[in-house]
């Protein structure tokens, strides 16, 4: 128990001295075995060859005496046999296994001895040892029999009973001498096992004092190196070591005032960050590499209705599946890695309402140009589009005050005729040439008036489409035929300009035919003989940059019609498609302003380029899918 409690069970040196005193006595339990194996074997030896050593002896002198029967003789040699040490007994067996000579018995000479031992022993062939143990006495002996031949016949046998007493009690000294010499042998291992456990635990306990010093983070330790050995190597080691995490940990701490400024740094930044982020009127949402949602600034989350902790971590095409396309120009961006800016969409809110919005991508990196995902810029446009249309009402009313002049313009030329002929036709109508030129005449104006009311009603009745699948090659072509003997009087040179890869799309057939064969028209006539007429229909998103757009919803046909006509000068190109403009002689000029309605219709833009060295472009862009006009009332409330 003390030795417990000064030196723990546990500890190094415990286990050094336990193992060495296991291990010696392992080895010495071992040698002790084999050494006592041996001797034991020894000894047994010994004792038989000295048994048999003594039965042979006594066969050779009693041979002669049985030949003669010389009884006297015989009992002589036994007598002197037996008087050996250790032995028990000795006798001789005559041909007939009868007793001719006994040491111990005399009485039973002539008597066949009985038992197992007597009757193995007087049929032996060759030399007999057994081992017998005396019943009234309990000791153990050994029994050597000797056959005596004469010439290959068998004239008697002779036995000595052999006592194994002195035998065995050699063997227990033997034993005892060993046992002696392995508790010797463990008693000094152990002490110098211990000497050695202590010359190893003590500087280990050290080491181990001083790192348990070192974890609480006491680093001022230092052993003492105690020889040039392994335990000395390891101690100057240790001190290394703890010189090395005393620099190391003020080094750390020296890093960590540091960390803990820029720590704050980054906390205030991200502060400013997060309120600029949300005091911007933008919304801006950004997207991992995964195309799953991260963040939504408070004015995101006003223009989709979700929050920003409800939403993060779901992928964008399913958080803005009611907007169709918007998921996937998320991921488009973060494909291509290429920014897409200022495209126009519809905003399907969460409670069902709409709002347009401005949507702009880039590609979101980090600052060591790593690629972290995308950000989007929500821009709504409802006051925008609200301006819009308060400034087109501004410029109908503008147009209306141009359009009455030129409708009073118009229609006063041909009242003036008509009047003309009613003041005169009470007193010329018997005049047959009266008659005929007032037949000729007034149906004429009064044709020309009802054809300018049907333009400005067709100018104003509401769109109502009958949209279906149109080719626009094939409706350009359309057009060009119309006015086939107009190309071949003028020699003009029509060149068709086709992209395999435009779709049909959907309109209205009719409608659209009509604005085709009005700027067809209109190039016709701009161009004198010889001229080239360039029919061309594409994408609008020319640009290699902006190819990958070409799968998003709002895809674009183009249609251009150029001609290399006059052009049309500055001062008339903010006029152009106003109604009753016109620079031709003869012409309403409500051609042009049909046609941007008819485009408008369809949700499409009509401009033009020109300059009066190349001629005049007119390049109308339609959506695949039309789109009506945007008015304020469709904006959900939000």
């Amino acid at each position: 128990m003390r030795l417990g409690l000064l030196f723990p069970l546990r500890s190094l040196r415990m286990k050094l001295l336990w193992g060495t005193v296991l291990v010696i006595a392992i080895v010495m339990a071992g040698v002790m075995a084999v050494v006592e194996y041996r001797l034991r074997a020894t000894i047994i030896e010994e004792v038989e060859r000295r048994g048999e050593s003594l039965t042979r002896s006594l066969a050779a002198s009693s041979y002669g005496h049985l030949l003669l029967y010389n009884f006297t003789a015989l009992e002589q040699n036994v007598a002197r046999a037996a008087a050996e040490i250790d032995v028990l007994y000795a006798l001789v067996l005559d041909a007939e296994g009868r007793v001719a000579a006994d040491s111990r018995r005399p009485e039973r000479v002539g008597v066949v001895p009985e038992g197992p031992v007597a009757s193995r022993a007087a049929q032996a062939e060759v030399p007999l040892t057994q081992h017998i143990t005396f019943r009234d006495t309990g000791e153990n002996a050994y029994d050597f029999a000797v056959p005596v031949r004469v010439n290959r016949d068998r004239w008697g046998t002779v036995r000595i009973g052999l006592s194994k007493r002195r035998m065995e009690a050699d063997i227990r000294e033997t034993h005892r001498e060993l046992v002696f010499v392995t508790v010797a042998a463990v008693l000094l291992g152990s002490v110098a096992a211990a000497v050695i456990a202590r010359r190893i635990a003590g500087p280990m306990q050290q080491l181990t004092e001083g790192a348990a010093a070192i974890s609480r983070g006491d680093l001022n330790q230092r052993i003492e190196v105690p020889a040039e050995d392994e335990i000395g190597h390891l101690a100057k080691a240790f001190n290394h070591m703890a010189v090395q995490l005393f620099e190391q940990r003020t080094q750390i701490e020296e890093a960590h005032g540091q960390l803990r400024r820029r720590f704050q740094e980054l906390a205030d930044l991200k502060s400013y960050t997060d309120s600029v982020l949300a005091s911007l009127t933008t919304g801006i949402v950004t997207v991992d590499l995964e195309g799953r949602v991260v963040t939504l600034n408070p004015e995101a989350e006003l223009l989709t209705g979700f929050f920003a902790g409800e939403v993060a971590g779901r992928y964008c095409t399913e958080v803005f599946s009611l907007t169709a396309g918007l998921g996937e120009i998320f991921m488009e961006t973060l494909a291509s890695r290429s920014p897409i800016s200022s495209l126009p969409l519809t905003l399907r809110r969460r409670n069902g309402s709409s709002v347009p919005v401005d949507l702009s991508t880039a590609p979101l990196k980090g600052a060591d140009g790593k690629d972290l995902g995308v950000v989007g810029a929500f821009r709504d446009l409802s006051l925008v589009r609200e301006l819009e249309h308060q400034l087109r009402r501004s410029d109908r009313l503008a147009a209306l005050g141009t359009l009455a002049a030129g409708l009073a313009h118009e229609i006063k030329n041909p009242l003036t005729s008509l009047l003309t002929f009613s003041r005169h036709l009470p007193r010329r109508f018997d005049d047959e040439q009266f008659r005929e030129k007032f037949q000729n005449v007034v149906p004429r104006e009064l044709e020309r008036i009802n054809e300018i009311v049907e333009r400005l009603l067709e100018l104003s009745r509401p769109f109502r489409p009958s949209f279906s699948l149109v080719r626009l090659p094939r409706l350009l072509d359309r057009a060009a035929e119309l006015y086939a003997n107009v190309i071949e009087a003028k020699r003009i040179v029509v060149r068709r300009e086709y992209a395999s890869d435009v779709p049909p799309l959907r309109a209205d057939e009719d409608a659209l035919y009509r604005a085709l064969v009005n700027l067809v028209a209109n190039a016709l006539e701009a161009m004198g003989d010889g001229g080239r007429l360039t029919l061309r229909v594409e994408w609008d998103d020319g640009a290699e940059a902006l190819a990958t757009r070409r799968r998003l919803l709002n895809r674009r046909a183009r249609i251009e019609i150029e001609d290399t006509g006059a052009g049309i000068s500055a001062s008339e190109a903010d006029r152009i498609f106003n109604p009753f403009f016109t620079t031709k002689e003869g012409g309403t000029g409500l051609g042009l302003a049909l046609t941007h309605k008819i485009v408008e219709d369809h949700g499409g833009i009509i401009s033009f380029r020109s300059s009066p060295a190349t001629g005049t472009t007119f390049r109308v862009l339609l959506p695949l899918v039309p789109e009506m006009p945007f008015e304020p009332g469709d904006v959900g409330t939000r």
